[in-house]
């Protein structure tokens, strides 16, 4: 059985004056891979006018994390599914209640760790890598234009860093009637292993390389510090969000 060690940080940049990211971890108090839910960690950044986007990334974590552990069904694939089906429903249909909620959504990324597996739901462009001493390896894919075209051969992603649509999101949370969702079930590998949930508040300043040195380098709390600190300096024109769980053996 893996030992489990956690820490995050969200910060709301240099420039936005409210913090739409949103972020937890669920139980809040407990490290035990072995219980039938696991460990379920999620990464929310909103979008929408005023107060909407951070009332839809708040929606997504509390929604998603008490649906998961309140659902009835066989498998950890179904109660996630189900608690993104619950989320999108009801975000939607805010969304849907008034002028002050239009274009109201989320990007949603929730990672369970539930004894040897790793399983992650997933839509938006907010990102899960999977990172060890030889590798960092994005586990998910943005759901967004730019996304699709540097897959499509159109853009370099050096060209998409700098793209004008690069925040233009093809999927949402809470978007359209019925959310599209992502999802993989991965066999935890051998040794020490960190998952690194983060906002595109994080990646656009901070290379892939960086992120797999400092989170090798340093205590998850203070890795999560480190990251934040660097996005902010190279501009820090969005909100921050960043969550580390290391995973060694006993």
């Amino acid at each position: 059985m893996k030992l489990l060690t956690f820490a995050g940080n969200s910060h709301p940049g240099l420039v936005r004056e409210e913090n739409q990211d949103c972020f937890g971890k669920f139980p809040p108090d407990s490290v035990d891979l072995s219980t039938p839910k696991g460990q379920l960690f999620i990464v929310a950044d909103g979008m929408g006018g005023h107060k909407a986007g951070r009332m839809a990334s708040d929606m997504a974590v509390k929604i998603l994390s008490e649906e998961y552990f309140a659902a009835q069904v066989p498998t950890i694939e179904k109660s996630l599914g189900h608690a993104f089906r619950v989320a999108n429903q009801r975000i939607h249909n805010l969304g849907h209640s008034g002028r002050e909620y239009v274009g109201m959504g989320t990007t949603c990324i929730a990672l369970v760790l539930q004894n040897s597996h790793a399983f992650i739901g997933h839509i938006g462009d907010s990102r899960i890598y999977r990172i060890t001493q030889e590798e960092i390896t994005q586990l998910t894919h943005d759901h967004s234009k730019v996304a699709e075209m540097v897959r499509d051969g159109i853009l370099t992603e050096e060209e998409a860093q700098n793209h004008p649509q690069r925040s233009y999101l093809t999927r949402a949370l809470g978007a359209k009637p019925v959310a599209e969702i992502d999802y993989l079930d991965e066999v935890l590998l051998d040794g020490e292993i960190y998952y690194l949930l983060c906002t595109d508040g994080l990646y656009h300043y901070v290379l892939t390389a960086e992120m797999q040195r400092i989170v090798l380098s340093y205590p998850p709390q203070q890795a999560c510090k480190e990251l934040v600190r660097i996005a902010n300096e190279r501009g820090g024109q969005d909100n921050i969000t960043v969550q580390i769980i290391v995973l060694s053996d006993e």
